[in-house]
């Protein structure tokens, strides 16, 4: 009888190890799945931004072209007000050395 026990013993001992290893696997198995999905979501993000870039290029490299003749325009502006401004400046100059002579005249 008592070889009967140990082998018992060892057979409730046997199952307890497996049901705790089968435990560990299982949890190994969850992980593995939850790692999967955050994976797709990852692969999914950056196909998202792999088609935003490819995206940008086709669009804003596919506009040099418009973007030098806004500049060419905008440079074509700037010199123009710019002149508008010296030309205003001189005027302003003349104004003021005017009155300062006016004013010179009257204190003498």
């Amino acid at each position: 009888m008592n070889f009967k026990e140990r082998q018992l013993n060892d057979a409730q001992s046997t199952a307890a190890k497996l049901a705790v290893e089968v435990e560990a696997r299982q949890q190994d198995l969850e992980k593995i799945k939850s790692l999967e999905g955050r994976i797709d979501t990852e692969m999914a993000t950056v196909a998202d931004g792999i088609n935003k870039m490819e995206d940008d290029m086709s669009n804003k490299f596919c506009r040099v072209d418009d973007l030098k003749a806004k500049f060419e325009n905008e440079k074509m502006r700037i010199a123009l007000v710019r002149t508008y401004v010296a030309k205003y400046k001189n005027a302003l100059k003349q104004q003021t050395t005017n009155h300062s002579m006016k004013h010179d005249t009257r204190r003498n």
